[in-house]
């Protein structure tokens, strides 16, 4: 049975747009929700992250359930007042640690797509949150570009977070640096930051994630320093706690784009340690969403494979892995209406099973509790996030149709 939950949020219509950075247009600057991210815990718990803009303050919020279907009522996380920011590309980031702490992570905003990354922490499960940390060192001198932020967790209670960071970027670059800040005391303080990769596209999400044997993983897209302004999708890994990576190409798509495609990619890993990415590629005769396995923990990658032959130009996509190895996929689309779809994709057999298109929702966002899956995204024409439970028990499948 599906249950259909409903916050306000405004949304975004789904286009590219060039050097956007994943900002809002002006005309679409009203107050409203924004920003939709949603996790789940070792304990069955939801938490949902969103953006409220009220008179023109911007601040992240957060509610968390039991169950998928009934959340809480908001809390703010920033101590700021307006210290959040409204791009849809770059939602706030939750993670869940071992002992329950819950954090968030956000890209403030002191200029238009310039300000600071900033991390707050919660120890009674979202109720309340400390005073908010600035993570870039370089906070206290001019406004810069610190955005597009990753967080994780793994099984020691380690604090990693990732964002792309134009602090040292010079006219003539054609890209931005990735860099990582570090707890080891539950998010109380940080390491300081320090750039990790660079050749990196400024205006697309990333993802990072750790493994049960602590191997950080990293995606993101490229940009080369010379030559075509080639778009492509990485996937990089650290066995040193993040002191040094290795990156693997996921697809040579040769995507050649000089804009922004504000479409990062996603990926996740079975318990066995099988990557699975699925990313937009826009150029070639069949733009959409493709995916690719690694049956070696991200050192070589199978050829690419179109998501869905459904499809007409499938973006904005967000993936979370299944117990038994399959990964649930969701993504928007888009023909006169924009719509969003998600499915279960097997990396080996394809796509098996998809929802029906639900017609006017745009950014969605999926976690998995054991057999309860909870899809987020903006419905477009009145300006709220929904949310959808989706029991994945084989027998039940609650709209999802088999292919």
């Amino acid at each position: 049975m599906k249950k259909l939950l409903v916050l306000l949020l405004l949304a975004l219509p789904v286009l590219a747009q060039t050097h956007q950075h994943g900002g809002m247009p002006a005309a679409n600057n009203a107050d409203g929700s924004f920003n939709p991210y949603i996790v789940a815990d070792a304990r069955g718990r939801f938490y949902l992250a969103f953006v409220q803009r009220t008179g023109g303050q911007s601040n992240v919020m957060l509610r968390h359930s039991t169950d998928g279907v009934n959340f809480s009522a908001p809390r703010r996380v920033n101590d700021r007042e307006g210290d959040g920011a409204v791009r849809n590309e770059n939602p706030p980031k939750v993670a869940v640690a071992p002992n329950g702490d819950v954090y968030v992570c956000w890209a403030s905003e002191r200029e238009r797509w310039k300000g600071d990354i900033r991390f707050a922490r919660s120890t009674d499960g979202g109720k309340t949150f400390s005073k908010a940390l600035t993570l870039n060192s370089d906070a206290g001198g001019a406004p810069t570009g610190h955005a597009f932020q990753s967080l994780t967790v793994d099984q020691k209670g380690k604090i990693y977070v990732a964002w792309i960071d134009e602090r040292a970027e010079r006219k003539e670059d054609r890209g931005g640096e990735i860099w990582l800040a570090v707890s080891m005391d539950g998010g109380k303080t940080f390491s300081p930051d320090r750039r990790i990769l660079t050749d990196v596209c400024e205006c697309c999400r990333t993802n990072l994630q750790v493994d049960a044997a602590g191997t950080l993983y990293l995606s993101y897209r490229t940009v080369p320093r010379t030559g075509p302004m080639y778009r492509d999708t990485i996937v990089a890994r650290s066995q040193d706690g993040g002191i040094s990576f290795k990156t693997t190409l996921a697809s040579e798509d040769k995507w050649e784009i000089a804009g922004c495609p504000v479409a990062g990619p996603s990926f996740s890993f079975d318990p066995a340690g099988n990557l699975t990415a699925v990313w937009f590629m826009g150029g070639g005769a069949r733009p959409g969403l493709y995916y690719a396995a690694s049956a070696n923990r991200g050192d070589s990658f199978a050829p690419r494979q179109l998501l869905d032959s459904e499809q007409k130009i499938g973006k904005h996509t967000h993936t979370v892995s299944l117990a038994d190895g399959k990964v649930l996929v969701a993504w928007d689309d888009a023909t006169d209406k924009t719509f969003s779809v998600w499915g279960v994709l097997d990396p080996q057999k394809g796509l098996l099973r998809r929802s029906s298109p639900q017609e006017g929702i745009a950014y969605p966002v999926v976690a998995v509790s054991g057999q309860t899956a909870v899809i987020a995204g903006m419905r477009l024409a009145t300006r709220e996030i929904v949310t959808f439970t989706e029991s994945l028990k084989p027998a039940v499948a609650a709209g999802l149709t088999q292919r």
